[in-house]
């Protein structure tokens, strides 16, 4: 888990630096660190974290406004689960808060589920945590491969946690549940 764990949080650490490029006038070093950023996920979730390639740059303004912007918080992860895949074997689904964190506010934003792609670890899928109707937050809203879901996963052989997204009763309702 530990060997997880850790690929998610360079992943986390990539997307900051990608964002923290992407106000700065320096078109090939973002496009470099979003192509990074990309190598740790499969395909289908290239560009799939808010942000794509630029083929030039925006105006002098947008760069002026954004100069003396503090870098980025890297996201907290919360849980990581363990399961076990006919298709994929291991996957883990990593809970992860939204970009650019508030140090004080811990809530859900997002899910990614980990595999091992052609022998090394890929995050394949991605869910958003939210609700269209504003009734109860869920994760529905996914990115990625589609022959693996919440629906596809069996029961989880291993759960990590790590801190409590306390500060949203239904990120904090999910948290608890062994999923």
């Amino acid at each position: 888990m530990e060997e997880v764990r850790n690929f998610i949080t360079a992943f986390l650490k990539a997307e900051v630096e990608a964002s923290n490029a992407s106000i700065k006038p320096t078109l090939e070093d973002y496009n470099q660190k979003l192509n990074f950023m990309n190598s740790f996920c499969v395909e289908e979730l290239h560009n799939k974290f808010g942000m794509i390639p630029h083929n030039e740059l925006k105006s002098e303004e947008f760069y002026e406004r954004w100069k003396d912007e503090d870098s980025s918080n890297i996201r907290h992860i919360y849980k990581i689960s363990h399961y076990k895949d006919d298709k994929y074997g291991e996957v883990y689904v990593a809970y992860i808060s939204e970009s650019n964190p508030d140090i004080e506010i811990f809530l859900y934003g997002e899910c990614l589920f980990v595999a091992c792609i052609d022998s090394e670890l890929k995050i394949i899928k991605s869910y958003t945590f939210g609700d269209e109707l504003l009734v109860k937050y869920k994760f529905e809203a996914s990115e990625g491969l589609r022959d693996i879901s919440f629906k596809t996963l069996k029961k989880p052989i291993h759960i990590e946690r790590y801190l409590e997204p306390i500060d949203d009763k239904d990120s904090m309702e999910h948290y608890l549940k062994d999923i």
